[in-house]
């Protein structure tokens, strides 16, 4: 099967050329993503949701993350990404309707993975009473929410636990709803800064 092929940068987000996407991770190069983060607002308060990723995931398995998220490939642009949403979420969203955050620079480096990113952030609160989810198994093995508030005090380290609430899809593909006591640990390692940049630009879109 064919790599996808990635552009790949500097670190002031100038195009240098591309690679695989095995060779990006492995090499530690610059690329560029689209992040979709999902918010709620009921009644007084607002909610931030998290994917579950699957437990079968080569990356991060089983770990809280970014409601949906791609990489963008050699041809994309950041509106292209949009088929993020729809795929892992089932969510049919306009790229119109979402509020633009920044791009922000996303650093996770371990030994044997190198993920550096240039995310193109999105934010879209939504309106309707229900949201017909159907998650993509392959990626995503449950979505959780949690109180805005809450998620920027645990991910700012202002808090050490917060309560998640949500489903999971088992084996079998039933539906189970949970409710979890979660800590830092139980999230992707995204850089501190990346979520003082996101947490302040939701509080921008939400004070207008």
């Amino acid at each position: 099967m064919e790599q996808e092929k990635l552009n790949i940068m500097n670190d002031q987000h100038v195009t240098i050329g591309t690679a695989d996407r095995s060779d990006v991770h492995a090499q530690g190069l610059w690329h560029e993503t689209f992040h979709f983060w999902l918010l709620k607002k009921e009644h007084d308060t607002v909610y931030l949701y998290f994917q579950l990723r699957s437990h079968t995931k080569k990356d991060f398995p089983s770990l809280l993350d970014i409601t949906a998220a791609g990489h963008l490939l050699t041809e994309e642009q950041p509106s292209d990404g949009i088929r993020e949403v729809e795929e892992e979420l089932g969510l049919s969203i306009l790229f119109e309707d979402l509020t633009f955050a920044g791009v922000i620079q996303d650093e996770i480096l371990m030994p044997s993975f190198m993920d550096r990113e240039f995310c193109h952030v999105y934010l879209y609160l939504n309106q309707e009473e229900h949201m017909n989810v159907h998650l993509q198994k392959e990626e995503v093995a449950g979505l959780y929410r949690t109180r805005f508030i809450d998620a920027q005090h645990l991910l700012t380290g202002q808090c050490e636990r917060i309560q998640v609430e949500g489903f999971e899809i088992d084996a079998s593909g039933e539906r189970l709803e949970e409710s979890r006591d979660v800590g830092k640990h139980d999230f992707v390692p995204h850089e501190p800064a990346y979520y003082q940049h996101l947490f302040q630009a939701i509080n921008q879109m939400l004070s207008k």
